[in-house]
C-alpha cells in the first residue's frame, strides 16, 4: 500500500488556556467550586502550574461567558445568582424562545439535530455531572434558535445561555427536577412544532421553563448565606 497521498497538515491541539478554561468551566458548572467564591490568577497558575498571563486569559474568558464575575480591581468570582437574577434570566427565555416554538410551527420545521439533543438527553446516565445533562439540554434549545432565524438571533441567544448554565447547572446538582420531566417536556415541545401547533408549542415551552424558574427560585429562598468557601480541586480561597 502507497503513502504517496498522504499530505501533511497543521495538526490543531488544544491550547494551555482552551484547557484550563474547560476545567474551570466544568468545575463552576458541577458545582466543585462553590457560588460566591474567588477564582485567582494566581491561584490558577499554582494550582495547574501555569504562568500567570496564561491563568488570566482563560478567566478572562470565562468572565466574558458571565461563568465569572468580577468588579474593578477585584479578583474575579463565581456568580452568586439572586432570585431576582434568576427570574429575569429565565423571563427572558420565555419571551424569546416562545416567539421562536411559535416561528417554528408555522413553517413546520423541527431541526433533526433538535431531535438528536432528546435522544442525547435520554441516554445521560443517573450518575452524571450536572454539567452532562445541561449541555444537551441547551443544545435542543439552541438547535430550534438556530433554525428559526439567522446569525444574529443564535449570537443573542448563545449569550443568553452562557449565563443560563449557571441556573441549569445548579437544577440539576440540587436534583430539583427529574430528568425524565424534562426530557418529557423537551418532546412535548418538538411535537407541537412539528404538528404546525404555535399555541401549544409556546404554552409548553413557557411551562417548562416556569417550572425550572419556580423550582430554583424556591431552592434559593431557602439556602442560608454561609461563608465562601473553595470547592473541590479549584483554587483555593
Amino acid at each position: 500500500m502507497s503513502n504517496e497521498g498522504l499530505k501533511p497538515v497543521q495538526l490543531r491541539v488544544n491550547s494551555i488556556v482552551d484547557a484550563v478554561e474547560q476545567s474551570l468551566r466544568e468545575q463552576i458548572l458541577d458545582q466543585d467550586i462553590a457560588s460566591g467564591s474567588p477564582v485567582r490568577e494566581t491561584d490558577v497558575a499554582r494550582v495547574f502550574n501555569i504562568a500567570r498571563p496564561t491563568a488570566k486569559a482563560a478567566i478572562e474568558r470565562l468572565v466574558a461567558a458571565g461563568l465569572l464575575r468580577r468588579d474593578a480591581h477585584k479578583s474575579a468570582r463565581v456568580p452568586t445568582l439572586s432570585i431576582e437574577d434568576v427570574s429575569d434570566l429565565y423571563g427572558t427565555r420565555i419571551l424569546l424562545e416562545s416567539a421562536i416554538c411559535r416561528e417554528l410551527a408555522e413553517r413546520r420545521t423541527l431541526p433533526a439535530a433538535a431531535v438528536a439533543s432528546i435522544a442525547r438527553l435520554q441516554a445521560v446516565p443517573a450518575e452524571a455531572a450536572p454539567r452532562e445533562f445541561v449541555e444537551p439540554d441547551i443544545a435542543f434549545h439552541s438547535e430550534l434558535t438556530s433554525a428559526a432565524g439567522g446569525a444574529r438571533l443564535a449570537r443573542i441567544h448563545h449569550s443568553l445561555m452562557q449565563e443560563m448554565r449557571l441556573c441549569m447547572a445548579q437544577v440539576q446538582a440540587h436534583q430539583l427536577i427529574a430528568p425524565e420531566i424534562i426530557v418529557a417536556e423537551h418532546q412535548r415541545i418538538a411535537n407541537a412544532i412539528a404538528a404546525g401547533d404555535g399555541d401549544a408549542a409556546a404554552t409548553t415551552l413557557r411551562s417548562h421553563l416556569d417550572r425550572a424558574r419556580n423550582a430554583l427560585m424556591a431552592y434559593l429562598q431557602t439556602v442560608e448565606v454561609g461563608p465562601v468557601r473553595p470547592g473541590g480541586s479549584a483554587p483555593p480561597n
